[in-house]
Parts: C-alpha cells; sequence; structure tokens
C-alpha cells in the first residue's frame, strides 16, 4: 500500500483531472425545446409511409401508404391514406389540432363513409397495423406544450443521450400519462421513449442506422414501435421527405380528406 503521502497526491491528480474535464451539462428544458424545434419540418411535408405490424400469434400485416403534414404555430394537421393492401386501397385516417383542440377522422372503404374517432377510440389499432390514431399523433406532432424534466444521461445501443421525462398537458385525448425519452446527444432526436399510461404500455425506438441529415434536419427513417400489452410489435419505415410545397386545403377538410389526392 502507498504511504499516505502517496495517497494524497493521487487523490489530488484525480480531483484536479475532474476539475478539468466537467462531465457535459445538461440542456436546460428550453435549450431542449430549442433544438427539437430545429428538427421539425417547416410548414408542410409529405412522405411515402410503410407499416409491417407482427402480432404476438407471429402473423405479419403490411400497410403502405402516403403521409401529408401542415402545421403552423396555433394548428396543426395531417393526413394518412393508404394504398395497399387492396382491401384497404383508399382508407384515410385525418387529424387536426386547432388552439390545443384535437379532432381525429376516420374513412374506410368498405364503410363507404367518415366517422369522428372519439374517446378510448383514438387507442385502438388503425387499420389493424397496432399502431392507434394517438401514436401517429404522437409520432409525427412532436411534443408541443406539456412539461419536461431532466433525470440524467443515459445510452442506446451505442448512441449517447440525456433521458428526460414529458408529461404531456391535460386533454381529454391524451392517452400517455407520461414519457421517458432518451435525447439523442447529438442528433437532438428522441431515439428512445417509454410510454405509460398507468403502467408501461409502448416502447418506441429509432433505428441509428437510419438516421440521415436532410436540409440541415436529423431524420429517422426506421422507427420501431413494441407494444407491452398486447405484444406486438410495429415497423415503419418513412420515405424522402418532400417539404414546402403548398398542399391542398381538401386534404385536411374532414367532408373531403378520403377522396383526396
Amino acid at each position: 500500500m502507498l504511504p499516505l503521502r502517496g495517497r494524497m497526491v493521487i487523490a489530488g491528480l484525480m480531483l484536479g483531472l475532474a476539475v478539468a474535464h466537467p462531465a457535459a451539462a445538461a440542456r436546460s428544458e428550453a435549450e431542449l425545446r430549442a433544438c427539437l424545434r430545429a428538427n421539425l419540418f417547416d410548414e408542410t411535408v409529405s412522405q411515402d409511409i410503410a407499416i409491417t405490424q407482427t402480432d404476438a400469434g407471429g402473423a405479419v400485416k403490411r400497410l403502405n401508404g402516403r403521409w401529408y403534414w401542415q402545421r403552423s404555430n396555433a394548428v396543426q394537421r395531417s393526413m394518412l391514406k393508404l394504398t395497399a393492401p387492396a382491401e384497404l386501397n383508399g382508407a384515410a385516417y385525418l387529424f387536426i389540432n386547432e388552439t390545443g383542440r384535437e379532432t381525429f377522422w376516420l374513412y374506410l372503404p368498405s364503410v363507404g363513409k367518415v366517422r369522428k374517432v372519439v374517446g378510448a377510440t383514438v387507442a385502438q389499432s388503425l387499420f389493424g397495423s397496432g399502431l392507434s390514431a394517438f401514436d401517429l399523433k404522437f409520432l409525427f406532432s412532436g411534443l408541443i406544450g406539456g412539461q419536461f424534466s431532466y433525470a440524467g444521461q443515459a445510452t442506446v445501443g451505442k448512441r449517447s443521450g440525456e433521458r428526460w421525462r414529458y408529461l404531456p398537458p391535460s386533454a381529454p385525448d391524451i392517452l400517455y400519462d407520461k414519457v421517458d425519452l432518451v435525447i439523442d446527444d447529438v442528433w437532438c432526436l428522441p431515439i428512445k421513449a417509454d410510454l405509460y399510461g398507468g403502467v408501461p404500455w409502448k416502447t418506441l425506438e429509432v433505428d441509428p442506422m437510419s438516421v440521415s441529415k436532410q436540409d440541415g434536419r436529423w431524420r429517422a427513417a426506421r422507427v420501431l414501435l413494441t407494444d407491452l400489452r398486447a405484444g406486438n410489435r410495429s415497423e415503419i419505415r418513412l420515405g424522402v421527405e418532400k417539404a414546402g410545397s403548398a398542399l391542398p386545403k381538401a386534404l385536411f377538410d374532414p367532408r373531403k380528406f378520403h377522396r383526396q389526392p
């Protein structure tokens, strides 16, 4: 064992190193929101989307379509229209958030009419994909409103990030009471999210190999969503974004969206 003087010298050196190389400071909530906003698209975007759902019994279902999104300071609108499988060709889903009031609309070709999605129905599997209307809203709308609190450093695979707890704003259609997020240090993207509805409900993970920079913003092209209650798993693949082009108003009209484009 080293003599006391030697141990004191080593302790002093270690303390000096700690002072010289402090741990990276966490972002403030304001800084976090700013960098998350910097990754959001501009006012409009459209892109292809492919969903592969594997249920607890191993059965696989594939859906393909196109996603349209429009946002401004007080309004968010999004519409998903399917092209496959054949029996769901033309099925469509519309989400509108105006000044904090959210409405969901669904069109199924087999029914031939538009219906409003209300209450617990927003948590049900949409088109049998394993994703609910609320999941799609959560995935694409960004973490708007609510409250963030820092919970420490974290790693997901080889990626380092910050762990944040997100408490959504209070609203009747908010199904998740809290979300634990890991925000990548470099990309400022949520690379993992644990969603709770009283108990652990779903886990969302970004495939890091699918992340790239487009028009100065980081994008993930492959996302995995696991439903811990139902035991199914949905893979979401996103095509190249077409941003900035004006989108027809009819895309987001509850009376007309299912006939577009």
